[in-house]
């Protein structure tokens, strides 16, 4: 019958060496796999420590209302989506900043969360809670940042009002 003689003949074919050195492939392949995974893991670590660190010297800058500062973090292109629905370019915006309005960018944030998708680009999402005179309002927002010659620079930012 076809398939026993196909067994035999696969089989037969095999040697111990070819065996051995099967294994000798397969736990190299495994070690590789591993290795890959954890270097991917470390980068990762490494642009998500970026990432805050770059948020932290936008607070900065954004606190000392520092315009040059903040013209080099913006890329070209910048657009800020407002809870309201209103759409800032990167001026706009730095402006908005100068004038001192309760902002994202100028609050340590509740709870942030960096997504990597390369070494040259990630997202943040997190909520922010400020205070418009005696109240509280907490927003979702969500940014792109992305490296262009070693430095990072935001692409684009959103925040949405949340219901407290």
């Amino acid at each position: 019958d076809f398939i026993g003689d196909f067994d035999v003949f696969c089989f037969r074919k095999i040697t111990t060496l070819q065996v051995r050195k099967m294994k000798v492939l397969l736990i190299l392949s495994a070690i590789l796999v591993l290795a890959l995974t954890v270097f991917s893991q470390t980068n990762n670590a490494k642009v998500e420590r970026e990432i805050i660190e770059f948020r932290a010297r936008i607070r900065e800058a954004v606190k000392a209302k520092d315009r040059k500062t903040l013209e080099r973090f913006f890329a070209e292109g910048f657009r800020h989506t407002h809870a309201s629905g209103k759409v800032d370019g990167k001026a706009e915006r730095i402006d908005f900043f100068i004038a001192g309005e309760p902002t994202i960018e100028d609050v340590e944030p509740d709870e942030i969360r960096v997504i990597v998708f390369n070494k040259n680009l990630a997202s943040a999402v997190g909520k922010t809670t400020l205070l418009f005179g005696a109240e509280k309002r907490t927003f979702q927002w969500t940014g792109v940042f992305y490296k262009e010659k070693g430095k990072w620079k935001v692409l684009t930012t959103h925040a949405t009002g949340l219901r407290n």
